[in-house]
Parts: C-alpha cells; sequence; structure tokens
C-alpha cells in the first residue's frame, strides 16, 4: 500500500513538473553546440578556425573556375568543362553552386554565427578580445561577399545568424553589396591587430589584409559610382599596408631560405616552407596554410601543381620511353593549360624580366628515363602539318607526336615543391598566397589610374618590375590593359584572375581578345547564372536571375 501510494505521488510530482513552460525547453547537452561553445574566447577562437578551414577549402576546389575560360588560360583536355564552352554554363553548373555554396553554407554562416553570439554578455572576455575576435569574423564575411559580388553581381545579404529557415531572400544590388563589405572591412581594420613576429600566429588575418581587400574593394566602389573619393580611400588604405603602419611589410628584392637551391629573389617566394614570416618572407600578408597528413592541415594539400602543370608522363621518347614523374615535379595533369598570352606576349617587351627566367618558367624539358639512352638529354621537337614531332638523337623526326595543350608547355614553377606524399602524389605541401605585398602596389597603382595619376601609377608598378629587374613602366604605357598584363606577370596562379576581370567589367572583351578557346562567350556571361536551387527554394519572394540564362525575365 505504501509502495502504490509513494509511486502515485512521484506520477503527480512529474506531472506538476511537466506543466512548468521550463521543463519543454531543450537544453543542447552537445559540448560544440553554440550555446555551449561559444562561452568564451576559446570557443570563439574554434569557429574562426573553422573560417581559416573554408578559405582553404575554396582554393581546393575550385583552382580551374578562376583561371580557365579567361585571358589567363584554358581547360587543357579536349571536352567544353571549365568554360571551353561558356554555353555550357547553367544556373544548375556544378561550379556555379559549389562557389554559392561555399560563400553561404561555410563562411558566412560561421562568421554570422560568431558576429550575432558575440553580443551575448554572458560570454567570458574583454571588449579587446571580443572586438578583435568580431573583426576576423567580419574580414572573412567581407571576403565571402567580395567573391560572391564579382562573380554574380548583386545578391543576397545576410548579415546575422539564421535561427529559422528562410524563404524570402531578395537580390540587393551590386552597390549595396560592396558598401556592406566596406562596412564590415571598416570595422576589421579598426580591431585587427598589426602583424606580429610569433611564429604560431602565420596564417591568421592581420590588419594589413583587411587593408588590403578594402582597397580593392573601393575601386569596385570608385567604379560603380563614379565617385573618385573611394579611389583615394583605396589609395589611403593601400598606403597604410605599404609604409609600415600595419607593420614591417616589405618586398624580397634579395635571395632568401633555402639557397643551396639555384634561384632567384622572386622563385625564392614560392619554395615550399617560404611563405610565411617564420621564413624571413616579409612580403606575405595573408597565406593559406597546409600540413599534410596533419589533422586540421588541409586534405590533400596544395593541389596547383596537378591543375598548372602540363601531363608529361605521357610525353614519349622515340625510344617508346616515357618522361618519368618524379622530384619536386610531381604528378600534373594539364588541367589548367596557360595561354600563349601569359607564356609569350606579356614578356615580349622584356624577355629578360626576373618573373620569365628559367627559376619561374620551365621551358625546357630533359629525358629523364635511366634505362633510355635519351637520358639527360632535352627534349626536342618539330612543328609539322599542325602537330608536334620529336626528334631523335640525330635531329631527324621520329614518329612520336605530343599534344601541346595539354601533355607539353612551358611549366610555371610557382607551383612546384617538396611531395610530402611522394613524386606521383601531385600535391605539395606549400603553403599558398591569397595577399602579397606586391599586388597591394598595384592595387594602389590601379587606384592611381583610375583617378587620372599616370605618374604614381607607373611609381608603384615600377616598385614591383624593379624587383624583377624589368624595364620600367613609363606613365604613357599605364593603361588598364597594362596593368591587367603586370598583374599576369607578378600574380598567375596566385590570383583569382576571373574575379579580377569580372570586377574591372572586362571579362568578355579579354576572354574574346586571347582566349584559345572560349570564343563563344557572350556580354551575359560578364556574371555566373544563380544557381537554380537556390530560386527554387525561396518560396516566399523573388529571387531573380541573371540576364541571358534560363528563368531570366
Amino acid at each position: 500500500m505504501k509502495k502504490t501510494i509513494y509511486i502515485i505521488l512521484v506520477l503527480i510530482a512529474v506531472s506538476i513538473g511537466a506543466c512548468k513552460e521550463s521543463y519543454l525547453e531543450e537544453k543542447p547537452l552537445d559540448k560544440f553546440s553554440p550555446e555551449n561553445l561559444l562561452v568564451d574566447k576559446a570557443g570563439f577562437e574554434s569557429v574562426i578556425h573553422a573560417l581559416h578551414v573554408s578559405a582553404r577549402d575554396e582554393e581546393l576546389d575550385q583552382v580551374p573556375v578562376m583561371a580557365t575560360g579567361t585571358d589567363i588560360a584554358v581547360f587543357g583536355a579536349g571536352d567544353g568543362r571549365f568554360y571551353n564552352n561558356y554555353k555550357e554554363i547553367t544556373p544548375t553548373s556544378g561550379n556555379v553552386n559549389q562557389w554559392w555554396d561555399w560563400a553561404y553554407t561555410k563562411v558566412i554562416k560561421n562568421a554570422n554565427l560568431i558576429i550575432t553570439r558575440a553580443e551575448n554578455p554572458a560570454v567570458k572576455w574583454t571588449d579587446e578580445e571580443k572586438n578583435a575576435i568580431v573583426a576576423e569574423a567580419k574580414f572573412f564575411r567581407a571576403y565571402a561577399y567580395n567573391s560572391l559580388v564579382n562573380l554574380y553581381g548583386g545578391v543576397p545579404i545576410v548579415d546575422k545568424e539564421l535561427t529559422a529557415p528562410r524563404y524570402d531572400f531578395v537580390r540587393a544590388s551590386r552597390l549595396e553589396v560592396l558598401k556592406f563589405i566596406e562596412s564590415d572591412l571598416d570595422f576589421a581594420v579598426q580591431y585587427l591587430p598589426n602583424v606580429v613576429t610569433d611564429v604560431k600566429k602565420d596564417g591568421r588575418i592581420f590588419k594589413a589584409a583587411a587593408y588590403h581587400l578594402l582597397s580593392e574593394v573601393c575601386i569596385s566602389l570608385g567604379k560603380e559610382t563614379g565617385t573618385a573619393t573611394y579611389y583615394d580611400k583605396s589609395i589611403t588604405s593601400a598606403t597604410k599596408v605599404i609604409d609600415g603602419t600595419t607593420g614591417n611589410y616589405k618586398l624580397m628584392t634579395s635571395r632568401f631560405g633555402d639557397l643551396s637551391r639555384p634561384g632567384d629573389a622572386f622563385s625564392d617566394l614560392f619554395w615550399t616552407g617560404q611563405q610565411n614570416r617564420a621564413s624571413g618572407n616579409l612580403e606575405t600578408i595573408w597565406a593559406l596554410q597546409y600540413e599534410y597528413t596533419t589533422p586540421g592541415g588541409g586534405s590533400g594539400a596544395n593541389v596547383n601543381v596537378r591543375w598548372w602543370g602540363p601531363k608529361f608522363e605521357d610525353v614519349t621518347a622515340p625510344d617508346g620511353k616515357k618522361l618519368l614523374v618524379n622530384d619536386s615535379l610531381g604528378r600534373s595533369q594539364g588541367g589548367v593549360r596557360p595561354n600563349n598570352y601569359y607564356f609569350y606576349d606579356i614578356w615580349n617587351d622584356d624577355w629578360n624580366d626576373m618573373r620569365n627566367s628559367k627559376y619561374n618558367i620551365r621551358r625546357t624539358w630533359i629525358w629523364n628515363n635511366p634505362t633510355s639512352p635519351y637520358l639527360r638529354t632535352v627534349v626536342r621537337t618539330v612543328v609539322e602539318g599542325g602537330k608536334m614531332w620529336v626528334l631523335d638523337l640525330n635531329g631527324v623526326k621520329s614518329t612520336k607526336t605530343i599534344d601541346t595543350m595539354r601533355v607539353l608547355y612551358p611549366q610555371i614553377r610557382k607551383i612546384e615543391g617538396l611531395m610530402k606524399g611522394g613524386p606521383a602524389n601531385g600535391r605539395t605541401d606549400n603553403d599558398q598566397y591569397r595577399m602579397r605585398l606586391a599586388e597591394t602596389y598595384l592595387l594602389r597603382a590601379e587606384a592611381y589610374f583610375h583617378k587620372g595619376d599616370l605618374t604614381s601609377a607607373a611609381a608603384d608598378i615600377n616598385v614591383v618590375r624593379t624587383r624583377a629587374k624589368a624595364k620600367p613602366a613609363t606613365s604613357a604605357q599605364v593603361t588598364l590593359d597594362y596593368i591587367l598584363d603586370e598583374r599576369a606577370r607578378e600574380l598567375t596562379v596566385e590570383e583569382h584572375r576571373r574575379k579580377t576581370l569580372c570586377r574591372l567589367g572586362v571579362l568578355v572583351e579579354r576572354v574574346k581578345r586571347y582566349s584559345a578557346k572560349s570564343k563563344d562567350i557572350e556580354p551575359y556571361h560578364q556574371w555566373f547564372p544563380i544557381p537554380q536551387k537556390a530560386i527554387d527554394a525561396n518560396r516566399g519572394a523573388k529571387l531573380s536571375q541573371n540576364p541571358g540564362y534560363p528563368g531570366a525575365e
């Protein structure tokens, strides 16, 4: 009887408790849920780390999208992928969707999580710690939106954490997005720290990175509005990096790092282990960090060697022996095939430019099969009847031909490095530049150009050209084409060329002029289409399509 009464009382107590609203509240138990994680600086730092991983993911997944189908390169294979055929770009194309998803579901989502949750008064940190964390998050949000606005035009602005599904997004104008980016960067340059010498901080975002990006964005704002004061702000922002205000940055004009390697000051910037301040490199503003086989170190490491190098393992000597994959060459696949514009046109004015030296562009290939009599001799060829034929040791044309679009062409040596997974891995451990001081000079030169100050523009270009021991540019030579040529000489492989051409409004014109394959490009291809899945999911409002694509009005 007593036992029965006890059970009844317990049930009554539970039922009374169940009537209280707090009993129904969900309490996350996972330590990685935002409620449990974002309670102190360490928790917010873990989400900052996720933003750095996402920045690296952008490069791992999208190398050909930013280079092929531009004035710089084509897709080396014979099909229409990666903009050999622009008419194949549709709102359901994989690359179009990948870039949109990368920005919204990775970078912007996590940046907004930090920015929104940082306002919780219960978080245990100082105002200085809070502002620095929010500043880094706003930098990444600005970086993602700058990618979106230069690939799709105007896009929806999501400025805070979403705690429930939304189906009513609308596109902001390109100008509105650029102003939103500017606002984020204005905050970032105020609260990010100056660069430090602590090796553990390599790869982190410092004030200079925000000023560098702000300089670029203000050029876009100047072009969008026709307001010259934006060019002044661009110049001021770049100057903050160049003049030492944000820390000690300088162009590396002398050799550094592993001096046992033959090379020059430019080639030293790109060898394995020489991208960060720990190596003595003071030119780096932001480098993506790779640590092969280390958890969180980047799956697959740096993939540039696979994309940008020729598929030379298919080159066959007259005796039937092939070139072998070995040492720092890696195993490349000829996916991103630079055009003649890069390999020849931009050097015609000064073939002795350091960036065109044998240490920076490999134009001569050597037979390396130890079982072949051709070992250590130069691969010699002749072009006849529209084909490239291999010559034998006596200089006589053999029966072997070479596919020069994918299998053999000069190699940009920025991509070479130590293959931590072995030569056949086709991936290096090289940390990867996102921002370098040389580009800051070129951005300031561009702002001066748009403002009409060609003398100052030429002076900044010549800082970069002097390091390359190249002929100085005159103010009369400074045009937008010249600046783009100089960016190609200095930044190819590093630069997201498509974004540069789109932000300047010259993608279509430059592709028509220089591309070896993408002649079918039309004016509407200036922008990617808005992904169809985003339009279909947005049931509560109209998410308009870019002109020229299916579904556009």
